[in-house]
């Protein structure tokens, strides 16, 4: 079956005829594909006919889809022409009726033209204008009178609707300020009246209902706590509430209730005659010494008739509110400290304005405000509003001005009470009370100055701000522990520099401060140092572990984590700065607060316990120097039967009595001054310098005989036994266990006796044999310290061993 399509050309069509347009190979492969993807095998011959049909059927479908196709282009055409031909109309309209305007302009005007007559026009319409925008400012105006009416209407029974127009009014206001500020309308009269218009309604419902609380609470008796309240006295209390309910709302800082301001207002007129008037309580000079437990007291008066009274009516107005968990609108106590706050902080500012000049005053009155307000927090649990951190304080809103100059102050008395301390008679004498036995002793300087410490302490524990208490931190406590620490450093200097020959020409010193660091009096210096460094680092210890320095530190901590180091994190402080002034650890989570002062306090003590060895083992040379050189070892004259009888009954020698004094005398000082683990530190040292000395200057080096040998011995024992007297012996290093084997060797008998394991000719016979013969005398004789070339030196200083 053909079929022919007529081509048919418009705007929104194009049909292409098969015959005409497709050309005839293209045509024929269609034809054959599509037969070839039809009939494949013989069997699709069966189903031709069905083939047929279906062709056929595509061919009515695509003939209703032209033919609905044409229908709708037809209709498309006719709508077309339709609005082309009503628009054309309504152009005409349009034309004619302006042309009719212009002509009744032209014939009111009696003008000439169109554009005159709109110049003619321009100065009624603007006036007509006016008109209109009068009238709306008198409608506004009587609607501003109708709300203001209305609220009056509504007090003082029912104050709720009363607050419906007056939202009406302030909304108004509101939006007229806004419609001012966005669009410049010249009507700033319009603008402020509402405004005020506003304000003065809120203050005289305000004034109505006030006046209505006040009279119950005349007829009352008030300010009589006694009195049991009426009902009318809930009920007026309740629509204060009720008023009040917008601005409780919109709140953000701790308000005034009503009902409340009106209760204290009794309490105000006398807080104002006795410290705010001509009385001599109000004079600014007595600080805060009476208002403020003034305050106390009329609390503490009021606090059980609010509880029984006030309590139930703030819990069930707040009931279901968001606000029913804030202390400032169920608790009554802490809603009555609210409203006796204001006056609080006006006489507070009287009191700072008048005495700003006086350091004295400032600090002690700033000092009693942290006590007041910490009374507050802990005694009436008074939170201001804020359950989690809980209430600032007046001193906050006080130190946002007056920090700078009450820092200030502390600083003057800080460094003044140093000062003092420093200059004070016994600021070097060692406090021998300030610990027990065994441990090292400060000096009274050195514990004033950690009393100054504590004191400080307590003057700024009780501050809120971080930055605050860092400053306060920084310019006091740890201003005075460097200005301390350098003092002590200086003193180790100067005791250097006296104590050395360059140091003193340098210094042209005198002799009399070469005697200060001579003998006891350098030891007692050293002592000084060592002790008061030893105190601070004992107290700073004990401080970095309260509570205030580790929560302080806490914080720190936490604001240094993952900081640059020129980062401000407190105030202007910059991290690298704190670091410096605190621990090098801040920022990692580790470290205290005073880890960088207590390390340069603990060097300071190495330094002084090293030079406390140095003054000890230095001068032994020079004490023993007629030990040294005029002790007789070659004394002959005892047969050696009687020589154990002389031996007991000799005396250590007399060039060791001035030595050994010294040394008792040092010895009995630092054992009473110093730890005794710094004690024996510095001993061990000392006498392993004196044990070298006699080892090497004695017993290598001079000749004895065996009454000199055994003199020596017991020169030794006297050493050992004043030694004895402070330290272990047994076991130790205190023995001088090298010297005293030395000895030991040299004292061997000429002749072995019975108990006597073996002669002195035997044991120098064997000693000079070999290395293996030498190794097994010292073995047998138990001299494990000896080696054999100073075993041989040692047989060499025997007299009777050489003939």
């Amino acid at each position: 079956m053909s079929l022919h399509i007529e081509q048919e050309r418009s705007p929104r069509a194009y049909l292409c005829n098969p015959i005409d347009d497709i050309p005839v190979g293209e045509r024929n492969i269609r034809v054959e594909d599509w037969l070839n993807d039809k009939i494949q095998t013989t069997t699709d011959m069966t189903d031709l006919s069905s083939l047929l049909e279906n062709v056929e059927a595509k061919q009515r479908q695509l003939e209703e889809q032209l033919k609905d196709a044409k229908t709708k282009l037809a209709e498309a055409k006719k709508s077309a022409a339709n609005h082309t031909s009503s628009m054309s109309q309504k152009t005409q309209a349009f034309e004619q009726h302006q042309e009719d305007l212009r002509a009744r302009m032209m014939m009111l005007t009696s003008s000439d033209t169109p554009e005159e007559a709109v110049r003619r026009l321009k100065g009624p319409m603007e006036k007509l204008q006016q008109v209109e925008l009068a009238q709306a400012y008198v409608e506004l105006l009587k609607d501003v009178d109708d709300l203001t009416k209305e609220a009056h209407q509504n007090l003082p029974e029912n104050p709720t609707e009363a607050l419906k127009p007056y939202v009406r009014l302030k909304q108004l206001a509101m939006t007229l300020q806004a419609t001012q500020n966005s669009t410049e309308i010249a009507a700033p009269h319009l603008v402020s009246y509402v405004e005020q218009t506003s304000s003065h309604l809120w203050a005289q419902m305000v004034q109505i209902m006030v006046k209505e609380f006040r009279d119950v609470l005349k007829a009352l008796n008030w300010p009589d706590l006694a009195v049991e309240v009426s009902k009318e006295w809930q009920i007026c209390f309740g629509r204060l509430l009720d008023l009040q309910a917008p601005e409780i709302r919109e709140a953000r800082e701790p308000l005034v209730l009503l009902p409340f301001a009106v209760l204290v207002k009794e309490s105000e007129l006398k807080f104002r005659y006795h410290f705010m008037g001509n009385t001599p309580t109000s004079a600014s000079s007595l600080l805060g010494e009476y208002y403020l437990n003034w305050i106390i007291d009329v609390i503490d008066a009021h606090e059980a008739y609010l509880r029984d009274n006030a309590g139930p009516v703030l819990a069930a107005h707040f009931l279901g509110s968001p606000l029913a968990g804030n202390s400032l609108y169920i608790d009554p106590v802490s809603a009555f400290i609210t409203a006796l706050l204001p006056l609080i902080k006006e006489k507070t500012d009287l009191v700072l304005d008048e005495i700003q000049h006086n350091s004295a005053h400032l600090s002690k009155f700033i000092g009693q405000l942290m006590v007041w307000d910490d009374a507050i927090r802990i005694k009436y649990k008074y939170d201001g509003g804020n359950s989690e951190v809980g209430w600032v304080g007046v001193t906050w809103h006080v130190l946002d001005k007056w920090f700078g100059p009450w820092l200030e102050a502390e600083e003057r008395f800080a460094f003044q009470r140093y000062e003092e301390i420093m200059d004070s008679p016994d600021n070097g004498d060692i406090d021998y009370d300030s610990n027990e036995s065994k441990k090292t002793k400060g000096t009274f300087g050195a514990t004033k100055v950690t009393d100054l410490l504590k004191a400080i302490t307590t003057q700024y524990k009780d501050l809120r701000k971080v930055s605050h208490k860092l400053r306060f931190f920084l310019n006091t406590q740890i201003a005075v522990l460097d200005r301390y620490q350098i003092r002590l450093s200086e003193s180790l200097d100067a005791y250097i520099s006296l104590t050395s020959t360059v140091g003193r020409i340098a210094t042209g010193a005198t002799k009399e401060q070469q005697r200060s660091v001579e003998g006891m009096a350098g030891l007692v210096s050293l002592c000084k140092v060592f002790g008061s460094a030893d105190h601070i680092i004992s107290t700073l210890e004990f401080l970095r572990n309260e509570a205030f320095f580790v929560e302080l530190y806490f914080q720190l901590d936490e604001r240094a984590q993952g900081v640059h180091p020129d980062s401000a994190i407190a105030g202007p402080i910059t991290c690298s700065q704190l670091k410096l002034s605190t621990s090098l650890k801040l920022g990692t989570g580790e470290g205290t607060i005073f880890d960088t002062t207590i390390q340069g306090f603990k060097k300071i003590r190495s330094n002084a316990g090293d030079l406390l060895q140095r003054a000890i083992k230095y001068p032994f040379p020079t004490a023993f120097r007629a030990y040294l050189t005029q002790a007789q070892w070659t004394t002959v004259g005892q047969d050696s039967q009687s020589l154990p009888h002389y031996t007991s009954s000799l005396t250590i020698s007399a060039e060791l009595d001035q030595p050994l004094q010294v040394m008792k005398e040092k010895m009995a000082y630092l054992e009473k001054t110093i730890s005794y683990t710094a004690f024996m530190r510095i001993w061990r040292q000392a006498i392993s310098a004196l044990e070298d000395l006699l080892f090497n200057e004695v017993l290598l080096r001079q000749d004895f005989t065996t009454l000199g040998a055994a003199r020596f011995s017991q020169d030794l024992k006297g050493i050992q036994s004043i030694i004895g007297n402070y330290l272990p012996l047994e076991g130790t290093a205190f023995m001088m266990p090298r010297l005293t084997q030395g000895i030991a060797l040299l004292n061997l008998p000429i002749e072995a006796s019975d108990g006597e394991v073996m002669s002195l000719s035997e044991a120098a016979e064997k000693i000079y044999a070999g290395r293996q013969a030498c190794d097994g005398v010292l073995k047998k004789l138990r001299l494990d310290l000896l080696d054999n070339p100073t075993a041989r030196q040692i047989i060499l200083r025997r007299v009777e061993a050489n003939e």
